[in-house]
């Protein structure tokens, strides 16, 4: 009967710690749906921050190239200075 006795409290008290286990699984489950959202318009921004970065990468590269091409057309057209002389 005392053995009978122990196993009835020890399964209480199992009992008892398995609902908590399942409260705090259920507050941890809700905590964490509260972050979808955010994480979700957080991900979209730095999709478009991606793509921004790209876009303007493209354009300096446009800008240097475009450089390139003015130097090579100055060369041709202006005169080159004339060397300078030893003193």
């Amino acid at each position: 009967m005392a053995d009978d006795n122990c196993l009835v409290e020890l399964m209480a008290e199992l009992l008892a710690e398995a609902r908590e286990t399942k409260a705090i699984t259920f507050r941890t489950a809700e905590d964490s749906s509260e972050f979808k959202s955010p994480i979700a318009k957080n991900n979209a921004a730095v999709g478009e921050i991606r793509l921004s970065v790209m876009r303007f990468t493209e354009r300096i590269e446009d800008i240097y190239h475009l450089d390139q091409r003015v130097r090579v057309l100055e060369s041709i057209v202006l005169p080159k200075p004339p060397p300078l002389q030893a003193a």
